[in-house]
């Protein structure tokens, strides 16, 4: 039923005017129910809301956390006497040589009046230019090597020596 028109100045029965409130009663009801269950469901969608992403915020801070301690585990590699030479268990070397486990080599080349190199699997790791007038220098140096790596030299004057890494 929908209101009834009631003219201005017009007499209107009680039936009329109880119509008409009853038809607004029932509209306001109406429209309260329909408020609350779309408050409900909105209250309903935020506490879900909240409790996804409180997951999420638990799902990142442990993720974190993870990579935190991955980053310290390589600080603590990075920073550890596995990555040093260990000058105690060092080992005379003749070249070419073929790395077996990680660590370093030194030497070095003597040059006169030619450019001399050090090669690692092929490519210069270490050079020394030579000098004219027959003054000879030896120069020298420490390079970190892998196994399977493979040190060669153009020229060797002086002696090599391979240090393991510490821990190894």
């Amino acid at each position: 039923m929908a209101l009834t028109h009631i003219e201005y100045g017009a007499l209107a029965s009680s039936e009329t005017m109880n119509d008409n409130f009853d038809y607004l009663d029932n509209r306001i009801s109406t429209v309260a129910d329909s408020l609350s269950s779309n408050t409900s469901s909105i209250y309903s969608n935020i506490a879900s809301l909240g409790g996804t992403v409180s997951a999420q915020i638990e799902d990142i801070v442990e993720d974190v956390s993870e990579l935190a301690e991955t980053v310290d585990g390589i600080r603590d590699d990075i920073d550890s006497e596995n990555n040093a030479p260990d000058y105690n268990r060092v080992v005379s070397i003749t070249l070419p040589y073929t790395v077996t486990q990680r660590g370093y080599v030194y030497g070095g080349v003597y040059g006169l009046d030619a450019n001399r190199y050090v090669y690692v699997n092929g490519k210069i790791v270490h050079g020394h230019c030579g000098y004219s007038g027959g003054i000879g220098v030896y120069s020298g140096s420490l390079f970190r090597v892998s196994p399977g790596d493979v040190i060669t030299v153009d020229w060797a004057s002086a002696g090599y020596y391979f240090y393991p890494m510490k821990g190894d």
